[in-house]
C-alpha cells in the first residue's frame, strides 16, 4: 500500500504519511490542481454545477469484526493512512458523546435512526462500517470509513462525514443518504462538538441533501420533493445508491480507476 500510494521511500520514513495519503482516489471527481481550470472558484452561477462534490453515505452491517484481547496486541498497520479514519481520535470523540440521546425520526418509522442504540453487539467489536463515497463512480473517500459499535448512531455518520470532507475543496457539495431529511436537520449545530479543522465553512458553500432514489419512495410525501434528485438542476440522472453496491475498498477503486479507460 505505501509503495503503491509513493509513501514507501519517503525520506523521512513511513512516519510522515499522511491521513488518507495511501487511498486511490476518484480521477472523475473535482480535485481542485490536478483535473479543474484556473479560476474554477470563481465561476458563475449557472456553471458551478460543473465542479460540484457527489457524495453518498451509508453503512454496511457485512463488515463485521469480533473482539481482539487489545488493539496493542493487534493493532492497525496503517492507522489512518487509507481509507479508515484515525482510530484513537475517533474512539474519543465517540466517549465524549456516548451519552448523546439519539433524536427520532419524525419521517416514516426509520429503523436505522430508532433502533440506533438497540442492536446486539455481543462477542463484536464493531457491527459494521460507515463509509463516504463518490456518488456518480463509488469511489471510497479517504479517511471515510468507520466503525460502527452498535447500529448508525448520529455521532459515526458525522465523523465519518466530516473527517471525509477534509479531502474535498469544492464549494458545491451533494449529499446523498438514506435518512438526509433526519439526519440534515441539526447537522450544523452538532458539527460545534468537532475540532476547527473538521469544520465545514458551510455558510460560504452550495449543500444540498438528498435520499436516494430506491429509498425515497419510504419516505414521507413531503420527502418526495425536497430530498428527490429529479428536482434540482445540475444533478443530472443521480441516484445516490452507490454504497449498496460493494463492501471492499482499495482493490474495487483500483479496477475502476484502470477500467475507466477502457
Amino acid at each position: 500500500m505505501l509503495k503503491q500510494s509513493s509513501c514507501g521511500h519517503d525520506p523521512a520514513g513511513i512516519i510522515n504519511t499522511a491521513s488518507g495519503e495511501c487511498t486511490v482516489l476518484c480521477p472523475a471527481c473535482p480535485h481542485p490542481g490536478i483535473n479543474l481550470p484556473d479560476g474554477w472558484e470563481n465561476a458563475p452561477p449557472d456553471k458551478k454545477w460543473l465542479y460540484a462534490d457527489f457524495v453518498t453515505i451509508d453503512a454496511n452491517f457485512r463488515l463485521k469484526r469480533k473482539h481482539v484481547s487489545s488493539d496493542a496486541m493487534d493493532p492497525s498497520l496503517s492507522d489512518g493512512w487509507g481509507y479508515f479514519i484515525q482510530n484513537g481520535q475517533y474512539r474519543s470523540f465517540l466517549n465524549e458523546c456516548q451519552h448523546d440521546v439519539q433524536e427520532k425520526s419524525t419521517c416514516s418509522s426509520h429503523n436505522t435512526i430508532n433502533m440506533a442504540d438497540s442492536k446486539s453487539n455481543q462477542g463484536l467489536a464493531t457491527m459494521g462500517v460507515r463509509s463516504i463515497v463518490c456518488t456518480c463512480h463509488n469511489f471510497k473517500y479517504p479517511n471515510g470509513v468507520v466503525d460502527l459499535e452498535k447500529g448508525e448512531r448520529y455521532a459515526n455518520m458525522d465523523y465519518a462525514f466530516f473527517s471525509a470532507m477534509q479531502h474535498s475543496s469544492c464549494k458545491v457539495l451533494n449529499v446523498s443518504y438514506d435518512i438526509a431529511c433526519q439526519w440534515s436537520k441539526n447537522l450544523w449545530s452538532r458539527m460545534l462538538a468537532f475540532p476547527p479543522t473538521m469544520q465545514l465553512r458551510y455558510t460560504t458553500m452550495h449543500i444540498h441533501f438528498f435520499v436516494p432514489k430506491f429509498h425515497l419512495p419510504a419516505h414521507v410525501a413531503k420527502c418526495h420533493t425536497l430530498y428527490s434528485f429529479n428536482f434540482l438542476p445540475g444533478v443530472g440522472r443521480t441516484d445516490g445508491e452507490a454504497p449498496e453496491r460493494d463492501d471492499y475498498f482499495g482493490d474495487w477503486n483500483w479496477k475502476k480507476l484502470t477500467g475507466l479507460g477502457e
